[in-house]
């Protein structure tokens, strides 16, 4: 059979939408966790880095998006908000550049969850334009000390609970203790 015979007559199936709710967020969570724990023994299992080790990187980079955009923006925000703005004047911000979070699970400086659940901001639209507009916008001088990119800012920042975040001495491994993220 030629492939015009093959597709001749067929009709797309329409996909029934996912209801967004607890177990949604579950399949998500755990479906992520072992694609990347697939993605990485992979990676690792190269002897020499080519175009196969960069599709990897890139489905590691989809996947982490892809559960922080599903799982953390829609659930509750982000991480971490600016203080007194509205989140629908707000970006969804990694406070961390996503290729520095995949880089560091790479090199096994963080654990899956961890690279998962790295640190997202709700930022005002104007202050996020501000801060992508410096150098300090596009690097990360300390990741150690995260908040340090948005002091220049002069922004309050708080939890999603709305505890409030000391921008000077709040660490990553705050973020990770905070938020029930276990070590290595």
């Amino acid at each position: 059979m030629n492939v015009n015979e093959s597709v001749q007559g067929f009709v797309q199936t329409t996909v029934t939408q996912v209801r967004r709710n607890g177990e949604s967020y579950d399949q998500c969570q755990r479906f992520v966790e072992q694609e990347l724990e697939s993605a990485l023994t992979q990676y690792r299992a190269l002897d020499r880095v080519n175009m196969t080790a960069r599709l990897l990187r890139d489905k590691m980079d989809w996947l982490l998006r892809r559960y922080q955009n599903y799982c953390i923006r829609e659930q509750f925000g982000g991480h971490y908000r600016e203080v007194g703005v509205s989140k629908k004047d707000c970006d969804f911000e990694h406070v961390l550049p996503e290729s520095v979070v995949r880089d560091l699970l790479i090199h096994q400086r963080i654990t899956i969850a961890q690279a998962m659940n790295s640190p997202t901001c709700m930022l005002s639209r104007r202050n996020h334009r501000e801060l992508n507009s410096t150098v300090l916008g596009r690097t990360t001088p300390d990741i150690v000390q995260f908040w340090q990119r948005y002091q220049s800012l002069g922004v309050e920042i708080e939890t999603h609970r709305g505890d409030a975040v000391d921008l000077e001495t709040w660490t990553l491994a705050d973020h990770y203790s905070y938020f029930g993220i276990q070590d290595q």
